[in-house]
């Protein structure tokens, strides 16, 4: 488990469908799915958004915008029925200092989810080379 949330019981749910962050927006958190699932969708102009990812419990969103102080670059909406518990720039710290491992573990997701969308632009790339015929 990425978060240890020691009260379970806290956080807001989430009815199917319903948007719990929009891309294009200021984000101060991030947030952990304690329940459900999510999915990770942007908006690229197609008749329907981009799902870059589903998330399930114990996974989180919304990190970057507790990294920098662009706006959010996708939009995240409940999958079924979800729990998510927000974290702020000031409670990430302190579970930091209460598990500097943490920190780590962040990391390693973050970069794994890059990994994933640089495989995704390759295989896209060459799909569209073998289009083009060349």
């Amino acid at each position: 488990m990425l978060f240890d949330s020691e009260k379970p019981a806290l956080g807001r749910e989430f009815a199917d469908g319903e948007v719990i962050l929009h891309e294009g927006s200021v984000g101060d958190c991030l947030y952990v799915i304690l329940e459900g699932r999510v999915e990770v969708v942007v908006d690229d102009g197609g008749p329907e958004p981009l799902r870059l990812a589903v998330l399930e419990k114990d996974g989180f969103f919304g990190e970057m915008s507790l990294f920098s102080d662009l706006p959010r670059v996708a939009s995240v909406r409940a999958l079924g029925r979800v729990r998510v518990m927000s974290v702020d720039k000031r409670g990430l710290l302190r579970w930091l200092g209460d598990d500097p491992t943490l920190s780590m573990r962040i990391l390693l997701k973050m970069v794994e989810r890059i990994r994933l969308l640089v495989s995704e632009v390759v295989r896209l790339r060459k799909a569209l080379r073998e289009q083009q015929g060349g």
